[in-house]
């Protein structure tokens, strides 16, 4: 991490962003669209690629609202890393595996990566913008 002021920050910061990156995996996960666009600022940003970008919590509301699960799914996230942090904004790249529950039990649909900026407002932690990519 760089440009935060202490070692208590850069370990606050990661822990925000490490809880802010799990709430979204579990409320996609369980179609809580509410509790999910809740995790985005007023004005933030949802870019997926293939899909398209919805920006402010309407158009976010919507964008996901489209693309209700059908089976169980989860995502798993790993690896993620705080690339820059201050005591109010973070930027942080993480790996995703996207599972589904099929009729033989779970496979893996698509991996790829989370690229994120958050910000704090009024002492909680929210996506600013979130870019989802698929790796081939």
């Amino acid at each position: 991490m760089s440009t935060s002021t202490d070692a208590s920050t850069d370990a606050s910061v990661a822990a925000a962003v490490q809880s802010a990156v799990a709430a979204y995996a579990h409320a996609l996960d369980a179609n809580r669209i509410d509790d999910l666009v809740e995790l985005f600022h007023p004005d933030g940003v949802a870019e997926i690629a293939g899909v398209g970008t919805f920006e402010g919590h309407d158009a976010i509301r919507q964008g996901y609202a489209a693309f209700a699960p059908t089976r169980p799914q989860l995502h798993l996230v790993g690896n993620t890393v705080v690339t820059s942090a201050t005591e109010d904004e973070a930027t942080a790249v993480s790996n995703l595996a996207f599972f589904q529950r099929g009729d033989s039990g779970w496979a893996v649909q698509l991996v790829g990566r989370y690229d994120d900026t958050l910000r704090r407002k009024d002492g909680e932690w929210r996506f600013q913008r979130r870019v989802t990519t698929f790796l081939p």
